[in-house]
């Protein structure tokens, strides 16, 4: 029970801090921020803060020296295409409000329910995809769309999702090949690299309120990165119980968008959004039945 507890400790972790990065994200994108500047000075801030972490707390070489050769190619592929999904997020929370962004985002676990039938091949029986299908159905209330309302990002928004998805299936798979702070360093280090070769181009001098903020972000960031997938390392045979708490994000993003952009749902909406929650959580929970 103590195992099945920090695991769902770590999914709220990972909703709670991966919501306060995308309201950092939209409020530097909405003020005409760069993105290479922004997650340059966040991503080394954060690798920074996490050699000192490891430093007082495990073996920096146990976690960063992986035992064979091939086994840096996974999780570098995961940090270069990475890059992409960073950049449409920060685009994508310029044009659409922060409770759309997280809720389309909510789509994640289907997905995950879909790759593992056919990755992992794990079992996936009738009711999981009849909660599947009702969980997308949510989504259409939500967005109610229209050729007024819909976007070229919600699409992205939607990419982003399947990515997210097949990211955690992946790991699932080769959890074997290095520890979730491995995972989680050699997925940050290529966009910290990429962003900084932009950096160089345009450099800015930063004021120390930027500093502090893009600082805070870039480790919230890797804080959210990191507790996922040391839920899955911790707790992956109780992935069927932790993960419906994944839907706490929409209660943070929720709240965010309300606080700090305004932002409102209205019943229809909200109607969706426990559609969403409810099926996931059946479709989740059927996992393997």
């Amino acid at each position: 029970m103590k195992v099945l507890f920090i695991g769902i400790l770590l999914v709220c972790l990972n909703t709670f801090s991966g919501s306060t990065f995308d309201t950092i994200t939209k409020y530097l994108s909405i003020n005409d921020y760069k993105w290479y500047h922004y997650y340059s000075i966040g991503g080394t801030s954060a690798i920074i803060f996490f050699f000192i972490f490891l430093y007082f707390t495990s073996d920096i070489k146990k976690n960063i020296i992986l035992k064979k050769k091939n086994y840096y190619i996974l999780p570098l592929l995961r940090g270069i295409t990475f890059i992409p999904v960073l950049i449409i997020i920060f685009y994508s929370l310029n044009h659409v409000p922060i409770n759309i962004f997280t809720m389309i985002l909510q789509t994640s676990p289907f997905f995950l329910l879909i790759f593992a039938k056919f990755i992992l091949k794990e079992k996936l029986n009738i009711k999981s995809w009849v909660a599947i299908i009702i969980g997308f159905l949510g989504v259409l209330i939500v967005l109610r769309p229209s050729p007024t309302n819909i976007n070229i990002f919600i699409f992205l928004i939607l990419f982003v999702s399947i990515y997210n998805a097949f990211n955690f299936t992946i790991v699932s798979k080769y959890s074997h090949m290095a520890s979730s702070f491995g995972f989680t360093f050699y997925q940050y280090l290529p966009f910290t690299i990429f962003s900084f070769i932009f950096f160089i181009f345009d450099p800015i001098i930063p004021s120390y309120k930027e500093v502090i903020l893009f600082s805070c972000s870039g480790l919230i960031v890797m804080i959210s990165m990191w507790a996922w997938n040391a839920a899955f390392h911790i707790a992956g045979k109780f992935s069927s119980i932790i993960s419906p708490f994944f839907f706490t994000q929409i209660v943070w993003g929720t709240l965010y968008g309300k606080i700090f952009f305004n932002e409102q749902f209205d019943l229809i909406a909200f109607l969706g959004i426990f559609i969403i929650v409810i099926s996931g959580t059946i479709a989740i929970s059927n996992r393997n039945k």
